[in-house]
């Protein structure tokens, strides 16, 4: 079995909750019913992942592509289904150099949030294992696991 990985699932959370409670619509916005992260947020919950669990600050590709990403969740039926879009799309977009998946969970994990749900989260282990293996799964089959957890 791998070593116990420490995954940022509530780890961070006292730091989380800063960016929804300074002054909230600086780093999100409510469209049809629904929260959605902005590029401020992304950036914010980077530089976070980094500070908490180390890595490599800087770009890959930017943020550009989450204008792109938030389109298309914005076309999806069902949260969890858009909340598979958020964390599928943000892992494969590549937008930073390191801290990739970690930033992709806690967007997908805040946007759960604030819009009422949460996710699966009985082992952080399956989970971190899930997130790194997300390519290996369709959006569909994130959504399921985000919303009831792995298949027993």
């Amino acid at each position: 079995m791998p070593k116990e990985q420490k995954y940022p699932v509530r780890d961070i959370d006292k730091r989380m909750k800063r960016l929804e409670v300074d002054t909230p619509e600086k780093y999100g916005f409510v469209e049809n019913g629904f929260w959605y992260p902005n590029e401020c947020f992304l950036e914010e919950t980077h530089d976070l992942v980094i500070k908490e669990y180390g890595g490599y600050s800087g770009y890959e590709v930017g943020v550009d592509p989450l204008k792109t990403i938030l389109e298309k969740a914005k076309t999806i039926e069902g949260i969890f289904m858009k909340a598979a879009v958020l964390l599928r799309d943000i892992i494969t977009a590549r937008m930073y150099g390191d801290g990739n998946h970690r930033t992709a969970l806690l967007t997908c994990e805040t946007f759960l949030n604030k819009n009422g749900k949460e996710i699966w989260t009985e082992n952080s282990q399956i989970l971190y294992m899930f997130i790194k293996e997300i390519l290996n799964y369709s959006t569909e089959e994130i959504s399921e696991w985000l919303e009831n957890g792995p298949k027993t």
